[in-house]
C-alpha cells in the first residue's frame, strides 16, 4: 500500500512518518536546515504477520502552497491518504487545497491524522473536530477515521499504525492489466549502479532484462534490477513504488526529469492533445472560459497548456463538461488515469478530471461529435465503451487507437473480440476498423447491389471503375476497396482491366465496333508502351476523329481498351505494363519515385509520361508528394489479372 501525506504547512506530517517508520523523509540540507519540507521524502514500514509480509511505503509532501506542484508528483497513483490537521489551527487554506486535489485524483481511502492535541484544551479539540467532520463531510473521505496524535509524546501513534496497518491488509490488490507505466518522480545515479528512476507503477507488470521506452526522448533501456516496496525484487507492478536500475548505451545523451515515464514500448507516442471529462471546483469565483492557460498535472509531471471546452464556452463553477486538453509538451496517457488543473500562475488549483481520449485524431470535427465521441467513452468498460462508439460511427471504429486508449495487451484485445462480435478490417494504410457484423454485410450486399444495377443500366459495358462505383455508394474509398477486395476474394467479383463486374458478365461490341476493334488493336501493339493520341492513329487508320474518338469512348467502356487522358487510350495490357515499371521503380526507391525514373524505365516520352502518370494518380495507384510519386495501392488490386 502507498500512503501520502498532505495538509497545511507546520501540521506535523514529517514528524508523524517519522514516528510511524523511524525515517527522517527531510533529506534535503536545505529542508533540515529550515525544519519545512520542500520536496517529495520517501520511508517504508514493513509488517509481518504469521501468513504474509505488507510493506506500506510512504510519500510525505510539502505543505505549503509553493511547493504543491511538488505535492501532486507525489500523491499521484496513490492507494490512501493521510490528512493531517494541527489542533490549533485546525483545516487550513492548504487543507483545504490538498483535500481537493486528493478528490480530483479519485482517492477514496484515507485518515485523518488530527496533531497537536497536547497544546489545545478539550473545548478546542471538540470544536475542531466538528470542522474535520464538516469539511469531510460532501468529499471522497468523508468516511475517514479521526486519530488524535500528540506526536513527540507518542500519543495516539499506536492507535494510527494500527489503522493503516488493518487499512493495508484489507487493501485489494490492483489489477495488472495493461501495459507496464511508471511515473518517475526521481533519477539519479548510484554508485556502482548507475542510472536509477524511481516512482509509482501505474499499470502492468516489469521484470529483470525487460526492454522499456523512455517516454519523452523514446530511447530503449534495459532494466539491470528492480527494488519495489523497498526490497529488491526480480518483478514489480502496478500499485508499487519502484526504484529500476535502467542500462542503455544513448542515457549520456538525455536528461531524465521527474514527470517522465518508464513505459512499455507498446505505449510508444505521446499527445500534445487529450479529450478529457472536467469538473471545475465548487470554491471557484467565475466560471472557466474557453482557451484557458492552465497547468496540467499528469502522474508526476506538470504540463502548461490550454483548456478547449466542448460545450458552452463557459463551464460554471461546481459543474463538469467535456474538454480538450491542448499541451506544449506530449503527454503519456491512457484511458482512465485523472488529473489536476491549476492557474497559468501556479497558485491555485481549479480543478480536474479523468482522462478520456489520450490520443483524439487531428481532423475537422465539429465540437458536438468530439464530445458525443468522448461521452462514449465515460465508461470503465471496454465492451459497453466500443459498442457506444459502433453505434455512433456505423462505418468503423479504428481499432488500434480504441485498443490503445484503453492501454489493452494482446489477451485482452482477445477477450474483448470474445465478448463483443465484431468483424476486424484492415485497409490498404495499415489501419485497422472495427464493424458490427450487420454493417460489414451491408456493405457487402450494397456494394455487390451497385455493380449488379451498373450491369443492368448499361449491359454494353464491360463494367464500372472505382470512381464511379463510389458515386453510388455511402462509404469512404478506403472501405469500399476492402469489400471489392473481399467480393473478388470470394469469386463474386473480378476485375479486368481496371473495371468491376460480376463473375461471368462481359460487354458488348457493336457489329461496327467489333470490325473495327482489330485494326486500332494493331497500331496501338505496334506502338507498345508509347501510345500514339488519337488524333496521331487518323492517317494510319484511314479514319476521321469525328469516328475514331466515339469509338474509343465505347471501347474504353466495354473494358477492351483504357482511357487514360481525353485523347489517349491504351490496351489494358501496356497499361498494366506501365503500372508495373511503376511498382518496380517505386519498390527500388523506397516506394517513391521521380518522373524521371519512370520515364528511364519505361522509355516513353515526357508527355505521355506526364498523362500516364496522372492516370495512376487519379485511380488511386500512386500519390503526387512534391516532386515525387508514392505508391498507394497493388497493380494487381487496380488492374486485376490483366497481362
Amino acid at each position: 500500500m502507498i500512503i501520502a501525506t498532505a495538509g497545511h504547512v507546520d501540521h506535523g506530517k514529517t514528524l508523524l512518518v517519522k514516528a510511524l517508520t523511524g525515517v527522517d523523509t527531510d533529506r534535503l540540507p536545505e529542508e533540515q536546515a529550515r525544519g519545512m519540507t520542500i520536496d517529495l521524502g520517501f520511508a517504508y514500514h514493513t509488517i509481518n504477520d504469521a501468513d504474509a509480509e505488507y510493506v506500506i511505503g510512504f510519500i510525505d509532501v510539502p505543505g505549503h502552497e509553493r511547493f504543491v506542484r511538488n505535492m501532486l508528483a507525489g500523491v499521484a497513483g496513490i492507494d490512501f491518504a493521510l490528512l493531517v490537521i494541527a489542533a490549533d489551527d485546525g483545516p487550513m487554506p492548504q487543507t483545504r487545497e490538498h483535500l481537493a486535489i486528493l478528490e480530483l485524483l479519485g482517492i477514496t481511502q484515507g485518515a485523518v491524522a488530527l496533531t497537536k492535541i497536547d497544546r489545545v484544551s478539550p473545548e478546542r479539540l471538540t470544536n475542531v473536530r466538528e470542522e474535520i467532520h464538516a469539511l469531510l463531510a460532501t468529499t471522497s473521505l468523508a468516511a475517514a477515521n479521526v486519530v488524535p496524535l500528540a506526536t513527540p509524546a507518542g500519543v495516539g501513534v499506536a492507535e494510527l499504525r494500527g489503522l493503516l496497518i488493518s487499512a493495508a491488509r484489507k487493501l485489494r490488490a490492483r489489477s495488472e492489466r495493461g501495459h507496464f507505466r511508471l511515473a518517475i518522480d526521481r533519477s539519479f545515479i548510484l554508485g556502482g549502479a548507475g542510472r536509477v528512476v524511481t516512482g509509482t507503477a501505474y499499470s502492468g507488470m516489469v521484470a529483470v532484462d525487460d526492454r522499456l521506452l523512455l517516454a519523452t526522448s523514446g530511447i530503449e533501456v534495459r532494466v539491470r534490477s528492480i527494488h519495489a516496496q523497498n526490497q529488491a525484487v526480480t518483478r514489480a507492478g502496478a500499485g508499487e513504488r519502484c526504484g529500476i536500475n535502467i542500462a542503455s548505451n544513448d542515457l549520456r545523451r538525455v536528461e531524465i526529469h521527474r514527470g517522465d515515464w518508464l513505459i512499455d514500448p507498446a505505449l510508444s507516442g505521446g499527445a500534445n492533445r487529450l479529450g478529457v471529462q472536467l469538473h471545475l471546483l465548487a470554491s471557484e469565483a467565475k466560471a472557466l472560459q474557453d482557451r484557458t492557460p492552465v497547468h496540467v498535472h499528469l502522474g508526476a509531471a506538470d504540463l502548461p497548456g490550454r483548456v478547449s471546452l466542448l460545450g458552452d464556452r463557459g463551464l460554471a463553477p461546481g459543474a463538469q463538461g467535456y474538454a480538450m486538453l491542448v499541451l506544449e509538451a506530449p503527454a503519456c496517457a491512457v484511458h482512465g488515469d485523472r488529473f489536476v488543473l491549476r492557474d497559468q500562475a501556479a497558485t491555485r488549483t481549479l480543478g480536474g478530471g479523468t482522462i478520456l481520449d489520450p490520443c483524439p485524431a487531428i481532423r475537422s470535427t465539429s465540437r458536438s461529435k468530439r464530445a458525443q465521441s468522448l461521452a462514449a467513452l465515460t465508461t470503465t468498460q471496454t465492451t459497453t465503451a466500443l459498442a457506444s462508439l459502433l453505434a455512433q460511427q456505423p462505418d468503423g471504429v479504428d481499432f488500434r487507437w480504441f485498443c490503445r486508449v484503453w492501454d489493452l495487451t494482446t489477451d485482452e484485445i482477445e477477450a474483448l473480440t470474445r465478448a463483443i462480435p465484431i468483424e476486424r478490417i484492415a485497409l490498404a494504410n495499415g489501419a485497422v476498423l472495427a464493424l458490427t457484423p450487420a454493417r460489414w454485410t451491408e456493405i457487402i450486399d450494397g456494394t455487390l447491389t451497385a455493380v449488379t444495377s451498373h450491369h443492368q443500366e448499361f449491359p454494353a459495358q464491360a463494367g464500372l471503375n472505382d470512381a464511379a462505383l463510389r458515386q453510388r455508394l455511402t462509404l469512404s474509398a478506403s472501405l469500399m476497396r476492402v469489400a471489392i477486395v473481399h467480393l473478388i476474394q470470394q469469386g463474386t467479383l473480378r476485375r479486368t482491366a481496371g473495371l468491376l463486374h460480376l463473375a461471368g458478365h462481359s460487354g458488348q461490341l457493336s457489329p461496327m465496333d467489333a470490325a473495327l476493334l482489330p485494326r486500332v488493336r494493331s497500331l496501338l501493339e505496334h506502338h507498345g508502351l508509347q501510345a500514339p493520341a488519337a488524333h496521331d492513329m487518323l492517317e494510319p487508320l484511314k479514319i476521321t476523329i469525328q469516328i475514331l474518338l466515339p469509338f474509343l469512348e465505347r471501347a474504353a467502356h466495354n473494358g477492351v481498351l483504357i482511357k487514360v487522358s481525353k485523347y489517349r487510350f491504351y490496351l489494358p495490357s501496356a497499361l498494366y505494363r506501365l503500372a508495373t515499371v511503376a511498382e518496380q521503380v517505386g519498390a527500388e526507391q523506397g516506394d517513391s519515385f521521380t518522373v524521371a525514373a519512370f520515364r528511364e524505365r519505361s522509355k516513353v516520352g515526357r508527355n505521355v509520361t506526364i498523362e500516364v502518370l496522372e492516370y495512376f494518380d487519379r485511380i488511386g495507384l500512386t500519390m503526387r508528394q512534391g516532386q515525387v510519386r508514392k505508391l498507394r495501392r497493388k497493380v494487381a488490386d487496380i488492374f486485376g489479372a490483366s497481362t
